[in-house]
Parts: C-alpha cells; sequence; structure tokens
C-alpha cells in the first residue's frame, strides 16, 4: 500500500501458527511476506493472530522498516539528551564496568588500551546483550506485548556475570525510572510499571531507557545508538580518573568509539534472540576481582 511517500507492510499471522511459535523465548521464526515488503531482519514479538503493520521509508541499500531507523523529532532528541546526560540523577559515575580492576591489573594503561577494551565491551559484552534486550524491550513496548517486555525484564536482570555489574545495571535502572516518573511523566507509564512490578525483578538500565524511548516514540535504532553512545562515554570517563588521561585524551578515545557504537547498535538490532549472550570473559574476570580488590573508588 502506498501512502504518500511511505510504503505499509502488513503481515498475517494465523492464530495456529502464533500459538504454536514461541518467538517469545528465543526460537527463530520464519514470517513469509509478500512480494516487495519491506525486509524485517529481527521481527519484534507479534500477538496471537494480529497484524503487524510497520512503516517502511527508503535508504542506503533500499527499504528497511522506518520504525528502526526513523528521523527523531527535536523535541523527542532534547528529551534524550537530558535522559543520557552525565547529570541525568542515575549516579553512573560511581561505575567503572570492571575497568578500575582492568587498570589495578595493567590491562588498561593508556588510550589505546582503554579503546581497545571499550570495543569489546560494546562489540561482544554488555553492550552486546544489553543491546539485544533493548531492540526486544523497545519493540514490546510498541506492540503492547505485555509478556514479551516481561521476558526481556527477567532476561536482563539475570544476565550479569559479576555482582556488581548486576548492581551497576539495576540500581541505574531503577534510579532512571524514579527521575523520569518524578520530571518528565510518560503517558502509558502506569501500565509498564505494573508489567516491570509483576516481575518481581528490578528493571535493568538498558531496559529502562527503551520503554520511555518507546513511550515518546523514538524509534529503536537511533534510542540504542544514543544509549550505548552514553554508557561509551560514562566508562570513558571512568578510564580517564583511573589511568590517569587527560580530558583530550578522554575525548580522542570516545571519537574512536564513535563507528564502534553504531556498529554495535546495528547488530544489536539484526541479532536474533536465540543468539542472546556474551563473550567478553576478560571484562567479566576484572569485574570479578573488583568485588574484593583492596583499594577502589569505584563500585564496579
Amino acid at each position: 500500500m502506498i501512502m504518500g511517500m511511505t510504503t505499509i507492510m502488513v503481515i498475517r499471522i494465523p492464530t495456529a501458527i502464533a500459538t504454536a511459535t514461541p518467538i517469545l523465548m528465543g526460537i527463530p521464526t520464519v514470517i513469509r511476506m509478500t512480494e516487495g515488503a519491506c525486509p524485517l531482519p529481527n521481527p519484534p514479538p507479534l500477538r496471537e493472530g494480529g497484524d503487524l503493520a510497520l512503516p517502511c521509508a527508503a535508504g542506503e541499500g533500499g527499504t528497511r522498516p522506518a520504525g528502526g531507523w526513523g528521523p527523531v523529532s527535536a523535541t523527542h532528541l532534547t528529551k534524550l539528551l537530558a535522559w543520557l546526560s552525565p547529570s541525568f540523577p542515575v549516579g553512573g559515575f560511581s561505575y567503572s564496568h570492571g575497568i578500575e580492576a582492568a587498570v589495578e591489573q595493567g590491562l588498561v594503561r593508556d588510550r589505546d588500551t582503554l579503546t581497545r577494551w571499550m570495543d569489546g565491551i560494546l562489540r561482544h559484552g554488555a553492550g552486546r546483550t544489553d543491546g539485544m534486550l533493548f531492540a526486544a524491550a523497545h519493540r514490546a513496548v510498541l506492540a503492547g506485548d505485555e509478556a514479551g517486555f516481561a521476558w526481556a525484564v527477567e532476561r536482563a536482570d539475570a544476565m550479569r556475570a559479576s555482582s556488581e555489574t548486576a548492581l551497576e545495571s539495576r540500581a541505574q535502572g531503577q534510579a532512571f525510572l524514579i527521575a523520569v516518573r518524578a520530571a518528565w511523566p510518560l503517558e502509558g507509564m502506569e501500565r509498564w510499571d505494573r508489567v516491570i512490578a509483576d516481575t518481581g525483578r528490578p528493571v535493568a538500565y538498558a531496559l529502562a531507557v527503551a520503554l520511555a524511548a518507546a513511550l515518546i516514540g523514538v524509534p529503536e535504532g537511533p534510542a540504542l545508538s544514543a544509549y550505548l553512545h552514553a554508557f561509551a562515554a560514562n566508562l570513558v570517563s571512568a578510564g580517564v580518573r583511573l589511568v590517569p588521561l587527560g580530558q583530550t585524551d578522554g575525548q580522542k578515545a570516545l571519537a574512536a568509539l564513535d563507528s564502534v557504537v553504531h556498529s554495535a547498535a546495528e547488530a544489536a538490532l539484526a541479532a536474533p534472540l536465540d543468539d542472546l549472550g556474551s563473550r567478553a570473559m576478560a571484562v567479566d574476570w576484572t569485574s570479578m576481582i573488583h568485588e574484593t580488590q583492596y583499594t577502589r573508588l569505584f563500585r564496579s
């Protein structure tokens, strides 16, 4: 269907197939689309017997779902900037994600080693797992899929390699939602607060940001890229203080990571949920030994 310059893709999932295919559990699902439909490499959770309609936008390499990489309005952009700013009260400055122990062990000792360490975190560690779960949560909210969102909340809480990275994620997620509720009330938040409460688990930071972004209509691509950039910036700031490095070296490291942030976001959005997991063992190890480090400045 053509509506102005926008193509609408409609996928019909028969009730029997939707019931028999547990896509929320990460099992791959093949969806047959009509010729000319917009490609959808990683479909969001679908409700039983329902239609999924996504706008498609022309871009490099043909059409792709506009819901993933559509434009961000100026109003939404300033909200994202505020929520992901170092001044937003989530306490991000107090966490190093194991970088403090990596510095203590001599694994991170200058700008180049900090940049390589962050590259690993973004592509293979929390950047990967949180990115995939960010996408799952964002899609579930847009689809009104409470079960899908609860699944993402549970996985994001459980998939932490150490007690300190769990604390880092949970504490910042809870602080983020407290600040949003108090200063930036969002329509529809109460519904998802109930879903979170029913899981009996605290919401991870990545999923809290995904929820807020989805509620204001920021597409998943820009929202996840912004989140991963803020995550990287916070850890580079920790590295600057720990190595120590100059502020200019910190900015050079962050500039070198800019393409990594976008690559990690694109990979997370395209990855199937049955591929969920991390492979940053050195990062997990430094996080664990940080728990018993004799002197330390950071909480993780």
